[in-house]
């Protein structure tokens, strides 16, 4: 035990000792500074003449020359990337976050309000977009490669409202923030590593909820959608086809699914569910269809739509008058009905007046239109009613006896229990006069 204490001293003596000593022996000029950090062969010192207002901060050599002009805050290095935030006097970009290399050269210009350090090659910047802050990713080149839609959200993100906050005498840690409630919001986000791994590990892209709102990252850990949604879909319940509805306020739009690129914005107040690749959305009162690219494919004139059937038809009215159209947007049965169901099984039922009917795909009445009471098609035969009576229809117009319906099933109970009453009335009276004969 001694021996072993013995050569533990005399390694530290020789190995360790000597470096420490040599740190602080060889390296006087790091006095000069308030602090400093090591990276491999260089150090960012900080020389800070008040405190949380005035300091200036280089990147310096193992020698202590210094690399870069005087900075702001020069942050870690990633990637063999800093973050570096200049001070006035600098091409009026004051504030301004950029990247510099290990040798001090500028990698990308300081022209963003704020960003982070690189992981895997990227990272994003926050800048002026007009009435809103914007946000992108860049590579480690500076080149910028997704702009996140952050126009599309016209209530959130605006420069009036912004709060500015960054750690005492360290730029690089700053962050812009929104109150909503007396909670933050935030338009970057970073994940824990579980979350991270819950992320890459999805199926399309990652939803995730922040004091009731939605945001939504791809598998790359790229912000598609900023935290501002009221809605989602992930169990396709108004989505289908590769697209998911998403909320906005009481708007609608769609993303795809698996990129998460917006693909139609937030214009719409109602939608249904995709039938046949195209998607009905109400605009402005009226329902048109776009496509999977959000491209419009049925101008938007309708006051009424159903979903297309496999017989290629959608029912749809204006002006309280229906017909069908077909997926090119072309009229196929005039919108001369007061009323017209969707098509199945090659029939459609239709209302003149008070009174229903049934057409074919050509349009041709299979039956007289004289039913009061009729259902659609969602079976090869269906019911309607003629006086009371329920006739079975099928698909070639022709129609059987299938019961009564409730009013005559009433009346039916009526008459019986009537007949019941008088008959029960009449046996009674016999009695008494057989009684009365007796005595």
């Amino acid at each position: 035990m001694y021996f072993r204490s013995i050569l533990f001293s005399l390694i530290f003596f020789l190995v360790v000792s000597p470096r420490f000593l040599q740190a602080q022996d060889t390296k006087p000029w790091l006095s000069e500074y308030s602090s400093h950090i090591q990276y491999e062969d260089v150090y960012v010192v900080k020389k800070i003449q008040v405190s949380c207002r005035q300091y200036d901060t280089y990147l310096v050599d193992s020698q202590g020359r210094k690399l870069t002009p005087a900075y702001r805050d020069i942050g870690p290095f990633s990637g063999g990337l800093a973050e570096f935030v200049v001070k006035e006097g600098y091409q009026n970009k004051q504030g301004y976050h950029g990247f510099i290399d290990k040798r001090g050269k500028v990698v990308v210009p300081p022209v963003y309000l704020g960003t982070d350090r690189f992981v895997n090659g990227i990272t994003w910047v926050i800048y002026d977009a007009g009435e809103q802050y914007g946000l992108s990713y860049i590579d480690s080149t500076g080149k910028e490669f997704f702009t996140v839609p952050v126009h599309l959200f016209k209530n959130d993100f605006l420069k009036s409202k912004a709060t500015i906050d960054y750690v005492c005498n360290q730029d690089t840690k700053e962050d812009l923030i929104w109150w909503k409630n007396k909670e933050i919001y935030l338009l970057n986000w970073n994940f824990s590593p579980f979350i991270e791994k819950e992320i890459k590990e999805s199926d399309g892209v990652y939803h995730f909820l922040y004091k009731g709102k939605y945001g939504i990252i791809s598998k790359d850990m790229v912000l598609r959608v900023p935290v501002v949604l009221d809605g989602i879909d992930p169990e396709y319940e108004f989505s289908g086809q590769g697209l998911e509805r998403l909320q906005y306020g009481d708007k609608f739009g769609y993303m795809d699914r698996y990129t998460g690129e917006i693909v139609a914005p937030f214009i719409f107040t109602d939608t249904r569910k995709p039938t046949a690749g195209l998607f009905w959305a109400k605009k402005n009162g009226k329902w048109g269809c776009i496509d999977k690219t959000g491209k419009t494919r049925i101008p938007f004139l309708y006051d009424e739509a159903t979903g297309f059937t496999g017989e290629d038809r959608s029912a749809v009215a204006i002006d309280g008058k229906f017909g069908h159209i077909d997926k090119k947007g072309n009229i196929r049965t005039p919108l001369k009905y007061d009323f017209a169901s969707y098509y199945n099984h090659g029939i459609s039922m239709v209302r003149v007046g008070d009174r229903y009917g049934y057409i074919d795909i050509d349009g041709k009445p299979i039956t007289p239109f004289h039913f009061e009471e009729a259902l659609p098609f969602d079976h090869p035969t269906t019911l309607a009613e003629r006086y009371g009576v329920k006739y079975e229809i099928t698909t070639k117009g022709e129609a059987s006896f299938a019961g009564f319906n409730y009013k005559w099933k009433a009346l039916f109970i009526l008459l019986g229990l009537g007949l019941f009453i008088y008959l029960n009335n009449k046996v009674f009276r016999m009695g008494q006069r057989r009684r009365a004969a007796k005595g």
